[in-house]
C-alpha cells in the first residue's frame, strides 16, 4: 500500500501548515547501564538508576484500543477503508456539522451551533468561530464541497444525493440542504450528523487531478495517505503512526477550547494501540497498558480488582442502542424459504447467548428489530411481538418444519421436500471477535438441534467485510448500522431490508447484504421518513416491526452497545458512567462522546512549569 512499515512516520503538531514535511523521526531512547563488580572492596559510590525518559508520559497519555486491527495504511477520509481515527464517527480530526447523543436521542453542536428544519429543507448555522488548524476559518465553502464529493464519487454517502436537491449558502452562515422530490429527512439529518466536513483547499485539488472525461479514478484519490499533518478541524491531529500504534497529539490551538471555559482536552496525546485479536486487546487493558476499550471484555464485575469497570456497574453493564443480527442470504437455499427461516428464529437459544457469548451484556431478547426500551420503546408493540413473534422452542421449530414439508432421516438429519438432505451451512464472522465467535458457537450447537448442520467460519476482517458487500455467504453476524442515530430505528431497517439498495449476489451494495425483497416493507421504508405525525409514526414502525416478524429475513441474536465501552481508572479518571452521565458512553472518541476528554483527569497531575 505504500507504507514503509519498517519505520514510523512522525508529523510535527504546528499550528500552521506552512510547516508541513514528510521527513522521518527516529525516536531516540538514553540507555544508561551500571557494571556491579561484586568485589567487597568496591568504595565508589554507584549512580542512582536514571529514570526511563518517554515521549509520551503516561499522565498526559490517553491510550485506547479496539478502533483498528491492522497496520496503518491510510488517513484518507475518500478511501473506503481509512484507518482510525478517520473512520466511523469519531471525532478526533474531522467534524461534523451537529453530533448525536444517544443519551438524549437529540443532535447537539459540533462545525455548526443550530439547526432548523422545514417540510422542504434543512438549514444548519456554521459557527462562526470554527477554524482549521492551519487558522483559516471553516467556511460554507468547505461544507458544500464536502457534501459535492458525495455526489462525485461513489463514496458510501453518494446514494444521499437521491434526496438532496441542492445544498446552498445565503452569506450570513446558513447553509440550507434542500429536499430532493424523493425526500427523507432522516437520511439527510443522518447525513448532516456523520458527514466528515473536509478542507476543499486540499480535497478539491485531489478531485480534480482524479477527474479522467465524465469519471474519476479512486485508484487516484487512493494514492493520497493524507498523512502528513493534515487540515483538520478537530481537537488532534496526527502525530505518527506505525504497524503497532497510531499517535494523535492535542491542536494546543483547537478552536472550540473557548467554548469550553478555556480549556484544553486533557490528554496531550491519544495513542492507539493496534492488536490482532479481542484477547490481546483485553490482556493490555488488564496490565494497565490501555485505558479505554471498545472491545469485548467478559465477567466485567470481576475486573474490578484490575480498576476496570464499564458504564454501569449492573446488569447488563453496558448500554445497549443496537441490535447484532445473523443475516441470511435470502436469495440462496435453503434460506429462500420463509418457513425454514422462521423455524430458525425459534432454534436459536437466545439465553444461552446472553449468558456464555457476552457475559449477561444483554438485555433478554425480544422479539422484532425494534429496542423494546430507550428511545425506541414507543414503537415496539408487545402484543405484536407476541403474536408474530418467535422465542427459542425446538418443538415449535420442527413443527414449522414439518408442516413445510420437511423430515428428517434416521441419523435425525433435516430433509428437504424431495427428501434431498438440507446442505450444510456456515456462520461467518472475522477471527478473534470472541463474543461473535461464541454466539455462533452457541447457534451451531441450537441448529443441530432440529436437524441442521451449521460450520462455523471465523475469516480475517476484510474477508468478511466483502462477503457482506457482495452477498457471498450463507449466515453472517452484524450490526447494522454500528452507530446508533438521529434516525434510528429506521435506519436499522433500511440497512438490512431496502429494495433500492439490491443487487445481485457477486455486485457489491453497503446496504441489503442477504438481498432481501419485500415490496410491503420497501413501501414502509419510503413513508416513514417523511411523516411528521407522532401517531402515525408509532403505527407504522409498528407495522414494519409486524412484517418484519413474519418473513424473518435476519436473525436478532443480541443487543449491544454502539461499541464496548470499558475503562481502567488506574491513570486516568472521572469517566463518564451511569452515575455521572456527563457524556454518552462512545469511548471518549465517538460522536458526542468526545467532550469526556475536557473532563477526565489523570491521576498523577502533570509536572508542567
Amino acid at each position: 500500500m505504500g507504507t514503509n512499515f519498517e519505520k514510523q512516520t512522525d508529523l510535527s503538531n504546528r499550528p500552521t501548515s506552512k510547516f508541513w514535511t514528510n521527513a522521518l523521526m527516529a525516536t531516540a531512547f538514553i540507555a544508561v547501564a551500571f557494571m556491579a563488580t561484586g568485589c567487597k572492596e568496591e568504595v565508589t559510590p554507584k549512580a542512582p538508576p536514571t529514570k526511563k525518559l518517554s515521549e509520551y508520559p503516561r499522565n498526559e497519555t490517553l491510550y485506547i484500543g479496539g478502533f483498528e486491527w491492522a497496520p496503518p495504511t491510510t488517513f484518507n477520509p475518500l478511501d473506503p477503508n481509512p484507518n482510525f481515527p478517520i473512520d466511523g464517527n469519531v471525532r478526533l480530526l474531522y467534524e461534523s456539522l451537529l453530533t448525536y447523543n444517544q443519551l438524549t436521542g437529540k443532535l447537539d453542536p459540533m462545525l455548526a451551533d443550530s439547526y432548523t428544519q422545514t417540510d422542504s429543507s434543512i438549514t444548519v448555522h456554521l459557527d462562526t468561530n470554527a477554524k482549521w488548524n492551519n487558522g483559516n476559518p471553516v467556511t460554507p465553502d468547505d461544507v458544500i464541497y464536502t457534501f459535492k464529493i458525495d455526489s462525485l464519487l461513489p463514496t458510501v454517502h453518494h446514494d444521499n444525493w437521491q434526496h438532496i436537491k441542492n445544498v446552498t449558502d445565503d452569506g450570513n452562515n446558513n447553509i440550507t440542504f434542500h429536499l430532493a422530490a424523493e425526500r427523507n429527512p432522516l437520511i439527510v439529518l443522518n447525513a448532516i450528523a456523520e458527514a466528515s466536513i473536509l478542507p476543499k483547499s486540499v480535497f478539491e485539488p485531489l478531485v480534480k487531478s482524479a477527474k479522467n472525461g465524465k469519471n474519476y479514478s479512486m485508484e487516484k484519490i487512493r494514492e493520497f495517505k493524507n498523512d502528513s499533518l493534515p487540515v483538520v478541524s478537530g481537537p488532534y491531529n496526527l502525530k505518527s503512526y506505525s504497524p503497532d500504534k497510531i499517535v494523535l497529539e492535542r491542536s494546543e490551538y483547537y478552536w472550540r477550547n473557548n467554548k469550553l471555559n478555556g480549556q484544553k482536552p486533557a490528554p496531550r496525546f491519544i495513542i492507539h494501540a493496534i492488536y490482532n485479536s479481542n484477547d490481546n486487546f483485553n490482556n493490555a487493558m488488564v496490565r494497565g497498558e490501555l485505558d479505554i476499550s471498545s472491545i469485548y471484555l467478559p465477567r466485567i464485575w470481576e475486573k474490578s480488582k484490575d480498576s476496570i469497570r464499564a458504564w454501569s456497574r449492573e446488569e447488563p453493564y453496558q448500554y445497549p442502542a443496537n441490535i447484532t443480527v445473523l443475516v441470511a442470504a435470502t436469495q440462496k437455499e435453503p434460506f429462500n424459504n420463509i418457513n425454514f427461516r422462521r423455524a430458525l428464529a425459534h432454534a436459536i437459544d437466545f439465553e444461552k447467548i446472553k449468558a456464555r457469548a457476552v457475559s449477561n451484556y444483554t438485555p433478554t431478547m425480544q422479539p422484532g428489530l425494534i429496542l423494546p426500551f430507550g428511545a425506541e420503546k414507543k414503537y415496539y408493540s408487545k402484543e405484536d411481538a407476541d403474536l408474530y413473534g418467535y422465542s427459542y422452542n425446538t418443538s415449535k421449530a420442527r413443527k414449522i418444519l414439518k408442516d413445510a414439508g420437511y423430515s428428517w432421516n434416521k441419523e435425525g438429519l433435516l430433509r428437504d421436500k424431495k427428501k434431498k438432505l438440507v446442505r450444510n451451512i456456515s456462520i461467518e464472522c472475522p477471527q478473534g471477535w470472541t463474543d461473535w465467535n461464541e454466539a455462533i458457537n452457541v447457534i451451531v450447537e441450537s441448529f443441530a438441534e432440529i436437524g441442521i448442520t451449521a460450520v462455523p467460519k471465523f475469516v480475517d476482517y476484510g474477508t468478511w467485510n466483502k462477503n457482506l458487500r457482495r452477498g457471498t455467504f450463507d449466515l453472517a453476524m452484524k450490526t447494522p448500522p454500528t452507530d446508533h442515530s438521529v434516525a434510528s430505528p429506521w435506519d436499522r431497517f433500511n440497512n438490512l431490508m431496502n429494495l433500492t439498495a439490491y443487487k445481485p449476489i457477486g455486485e457489491e451494495s453497503f446496504a441489503n447484504p442477504g438481498r432481501f425483497q419485500d415490496a410491503q416493507i420497501n413501501k414502509l421504508l419510503e413513508k416513514i421518513p417523511t411523516i411528521t405525525n407522532e401517531e402515525e409514526l408509532e403505527l407504522a414502525y409498528r407495522e414494519l416491526n409486524k412484517r418484519f416478524m413474519q418473513t424473518v429475513p435476519v436473525f436478532p441474536v443480541m443487543y449491544r452497545p454502539s461499541t464496548y465501552y470499558q475503562f481502567s481508572t488506574k491513570h486516568w479518571t472521572n469517566y463518564p458512567t451511569a452515575e455521572n452521565p456527563y457524556a454518552p458512553p462512545n469511548n471518549l472518541i465517538v460522536a458526542t462522546g468526545v467532550t469526556a476528554l475536557w473532563e477526565i483527569r489523570p491521576v498523577e497531575e502533570p509536572n508542567n512549569p
